[in-house]
């Protein structure tokens, strides 16, 4: 499997195309049912491909999320694991597990536009380049983004100082319009990661803490899937996250 990684990674076509990978691509080894592209192009792929799945929906606190059948199989378990010691496992928000390219397209577009305006004001960017790039369609703009900050380092992320993916997905990109990425309130409890870990799922975005992927395989697997574990420090707390072992990919920098 870990040949099955690079090679799929060797094979895209595009540097855009690596990046993600590089990002998102621990879900191609899951046990349910993975994304059939690195980034869907548009709705009408992500609808024909969620068509095809098992779905299952549950409230989890105040929310009704829905997630592929064996990811919320293995999520209820998580659910009531925890419940049993008389903890919680919660959504976080309504989009807490399935989303649709609508939605991905509109975070995108929230940290694009709040970064235009902010490096627009700095005088970093012409407001003619400005309106150029958010007319852009998000696949060409998604690209274009990513260059900026790579040649110009401006970034696009929260504050500013990191890339935009360090914030949201790319349009297309996000775990979970494949229906296998749950956000957890409680993620910074550690016997929550401990059972989510058990049950198969786990951290596999770089710095987005309350992003679980199901995976649906032992830890002890998981390197002889392609994956390797990476730590990072927040909060006093050190949380690992499950990335494609390729040489090639970069892990955004905390």
């Amino acid at each position: 499997m870990i040949d099955s990684l690079r090679d799929m990674y060797s094979s895209l076509s595009s540097n855009v195309e690596r990046r993600l990978f590089s990002e998102y691509g621990a879900v191609f080894v899951t046990a349910a049912t993975p994304p059939p592209t690195i980034i869907f192009a548009d709705a009408v792929e992500v609808e024909t491909f969620q068509s095809s799945l098992r779905v299952e929906g549950a409230v989890l606190g105040v929310y009704y999320i829905e997630l592929q059948s064996q990811a919320m199989e293995h999520l209820a378990r998580a659910t009531d694991e925890i419940r049993s010691r008389g903890g919680c496992l919660t959504a976080r928000a309504s989009d807490a597990g399935r989303r649709s390219f609508e939605d991905t397209v509109r975070l995108w577009t929230r940290n694009v536009d709040r970064g235009l305006d902010h490096w627009e004001s700095l005088d970093r960017i012409s407001p003619a380049r400005a309106r150029a790039i958010s007319n852009l369609p998000p696949a060409v703009q998604v690209e274009a983004i990513l260059e900026l900050e790579e040649a110009e380092q401006l970034y696009f992320g929260t504050y500013f100082d990191r890339s935009i993916l360090y914030s949201v997905a790319a349009p297309g990109a996000s775990q979970h319009l494949s229906m296998l990425a749950f956000d957890a309130t409680e993620f910074s409890e550690e016997a929550v990661e401990r059972t989510l870990n058990r049950l198969g799922w786990y951290h596999t975005v770089a710095n987005d803490l309350p992003h679980f992927t199901f995976l649906g395989h032992s830890e002890d697997a998981l390197p002889e899937l392609g994956l390797k574990r990476v730590s990072r420090l927040y909060d006093g707390r050190n949380y690992n996250f499950w990335v494609p072992e390729i040489n090639e990919c970069r892990i955004i920098e905390a």
